[in-house]
């Protein structure tokens, strides 16, 4: 289980407009055992993805802190359970699609910083998406209701989860998911797929292997340090393979992260 957010009754509110207004940064009171008032911005960029639930995000008053997502909970990256490993592996390349890089507003609930350190916060897309609800919806993490929280989200996160289990989304999926042909990959990010192409090439740059389709619409990338997991990459090269996972783009070209074996398959 995540570290938890800590309890506290709710004061703040969130006003949820159009994507076109702001949330002004929130006051709060002085935390339980702390001495002084607690002040964040209501905005910044997020710089990096820690796992599913967790943010690095440089503020716009050029503070870089930690953020955890109040009511969510996605599996740990050091899960040794593979299965429990491989969706945490799938939740943080969702959060890294939707995140990573962008503008994003922020809300605080009443206790705005947990023991650890972390900033507590709702947050909010450039188009006013609210991501806490969205991993959960999609099936990338689950709601995290041990603390209080804001009631009505409580309730929003707690019917995604429900949702998502009945479509078996995400977590809940049995199965393979759907294979597509490279050509489609465009239309199709932001999915858990399998993805069927020719491998034209083999190519070592950048901290990675590439995996290119002859037409270079699609590859797909093993890390360095993953290597040793994929002892028969090389039997690839002019082969037909089928790569799973989080469909994503780079520079303008769909690609899919290896860190499994299962993930990938010669045809």
């Amino acid at each position: 289980m995540k570290r938890g957010i800590g309890p506290g009754i709710l004061l703040a509110a969130l006003i949820l407009g159009t994507p076109t207004r702001t949330i002004p940064a929130i006051s709060f009171a002085a935390r339980p055992g702390g001495s002084g008032a607690q002040r964040f911005p209501g905005s910044g960029v997020v710089t990096q993805i820690a796992d599913g639930d967790t943010l690095r995000v440089r503020f716009v008053d050029g503070g870089e802190r930690r953020v955890r997502l109040i009511g969510v909970n996605s599996p740990e990256l050091n899960d040794q359970r593979e299965e429990a490993a491989f969706w945490a592996f799938l939740a943080r390349r969702f959060a890294n699609f939707h995140l990573r890089g962008r503008s994003i507003r922020l809300a605080y609930d009443e206790t705005p910083v947990d023991e650890y350190g972390r900033i507590l916060a709702y947050v909010l897309t450039a188009d006013g998406v609210l991501f806490n609800e969205l991993i959960i919806r999609e099936g990338y993490a689950y709601a995290f209701l041990k603390y209080p929280f804001r009631p009505d989200y409580r309730a929003r996160f707690k019917q995604a989860e429900t949702g998502a289990k009945r479509a078996g989304r995400g977590l809940w999926h049995r199965g393979e998911p759907d294979t597509i042909a490279a050509p489609a990959a465009d239309a199709n990010l932001g999915r858990f797929v399998r993805v069927r192409f020719d491998c034209a090439a083999i190519i070592r740059e950048r901290g990675f292997i590439f995996l290119r389709s002859a037409r270079k619409d699609i590859e797909a990338l093993v890390p360095l340090d993953r290597r040793s997991a994929f002892p028969r990459l090389e039997d690839c090269a002019d082969r037909t393979i089928v790569v799973t996972g989080f469909l994503e783009a780079f520079r303008g070209r769909p690609q899919i992260i290896l860190q499994f074996p299962r993930q990938l398959e010669l045809d």
